[in-house]
């Protein structure tokens, strides 16, 4: 598809002065999500918040079952990179996760938890995938839709480099996201609606009518 991932590492490079908002915005994940449901529940937003979470889940679910399928190294484990390739800057991840997938595929590491994990997976890119999430959540925000979106799409242009995924692995988590969006937000309209009749079956008195006793 022409995109050339040596030439982002190089340009990263020489622009060190540049790189370490990339690599901050890449770490912005979780500060993000954070954000994310204290500001939607804030602004009342309970609808979007719902779909947030659910659409997170269904995503991290679906990404996690692919990658267990189809494990990859990286491109940094790959092409046998080190520090010699990028002298100027320090992406957030480069190879810190190939001791632990590496020793899952010879049975030496046995230990995996959510902590320490070291972001094993390389395909899909959950990355890519939550970005897209959170932009959404985000959106009918006024105050941090902007943010959100800039924030989002900074964190797509990070990813390549910082997270050591191809750009195959970026399209592969927004095709994942998108339909899990869609499908959260069905799930929560449908879980929505026997409520919503439940009001509309309560008739407010017509004025100067007495209320129906109970």
């Amino acid at each position: 598809m022409g995109f050339d991932w040596s030439g982002l590492l190089a340009w990263m490079d020489a622009h060190a002065a540049v790189h370490p908002l990339f690599r901050d915005v890449y770490m912005s994940l979780m500060p993000q999500t954070v954000v994310a449901i204290l500001a939607l529940a804030w602004a009342g937003r309970l609808a979007t918040l719902r779909t947030f979470v659910l659409a997170f889940v269904l995503t991290a679910l679906v990404t996690i079952a692919i990658a267990a399928v189809f494990p990859a190294q990286g491109i940094w484990g790959l092409n046998q990179l080190h520090a010699a390739n990028y002298p100027d800057i320090v992406p957030a991840t480069r190879d810190l996760h190939l001791p632990i997938f590496l020793g899952l595929r010879d049975g030496s590491y046995r230990l995996l938890m959510a902590t320490g994990s070291e972001g094993i997976i390389t395909f899909p890119s959950l990355h890519a995938a939550l970005a897209l999430i959170l932009a959404a959540a985000l959106w009918p925000l006024p105050v941090l839709r902007w943010i959100g979106l800039a924030l989002n799409a900074m964190m797509m242009v990070s990813i390549p480099v910082d997270g050591g995924h191809y750009f195959i692995d970026i399209l592969a988590g927004i095709a994942i996201a998108i339909p899990c969006l869609f499908a959260a937000r069905a799930l929560v309209a449908r879980l929505a609606a026997p409520a919503a009749a439940a009001a509309s079956r309560d008739i407010v008195p017509a004025a100067g009518m007495p209320a129906p006793s109970r």
